[in-house]
């Protein structure tokens, strides 16, 4: 399957969504909808994807409710930045003046979501010098893009460590107003 943008769906079975090289990229198990006799909605973002199970496409991408970002706290102008691997014990860091961003070598076998979710929390740092709020820019711009809360949710599990607790439970606060 592939989408030139965002698109939203539907299902009631369940489903496995995968990365054209094999990774798990989304699923009916990110959430306990269907395993609750629940309808599941969820988008996907533009990009090429294999899929075990059923759903169906909808007319429109599934709204989510949108995020406000508080006050900026600075604001560097952005610009691209080359992505490379290496030895980072911050797992990811972006260098303004060297236009890289150097992701931890462990990131490179997880899933294109908790890629996309550090990669935009990195992006955050141009307007907010607080973790938490360039989480929640990470989490805005990966729902604008077609990702789905329960990925979002799973990039700061997945991507912070159990000190950063409280930065978890204020993305969690904000998402579980949210579906999928």
């Amino acid at each position: 399957m592939i989408l030139q943008e965002k698109a939203g769906f539907q299902s009631s079975m369940p489903f496995n969504i995968y990365e054209p090289d094999g990774k798990l990229f989304y699923s009916s198990d990110f959430t306990k909808h269907i395993e609750e006799g629940r309808k599941l909605s969820f988008n996907l973002p533009a990009g090429e994807y294999t899929f075990e199970g059923s759903f169906i496409k909808l007319p429109s991408p599934v709204k989510t409710n949108f995020i406000t970002l508080p006050q900026k706290e600075r604001n560097f102008t952005k610009k691209r930045y080359n992505i490379e691997y290496g030895n980072n014990p911050n797992k990811c860091t972006i260098f303004y003046e060297r236009g890289l961003i150097l992701f931890d070598s462990s990131i490179m076998s997880k899933p294109l979501y908790v890629k996309y979710g550090i990669y935009y929390h990195e992006l955050g740092h141009h307007f907010y010098e607080t973790e938490w709020k360039a989480d929640l820019y990470s989490a805005k711009m990966m729902l604008d893009k077609g990702f789905n809360p329960s990925q979002v949710g799973r990039v700061v599990v997945e991507g912070l460590s159990e000190k950063s607790m409280d930065r978890i439970l204020r993305l969690v606060s904000e998402l579980t107003k949210n579906v999928g």
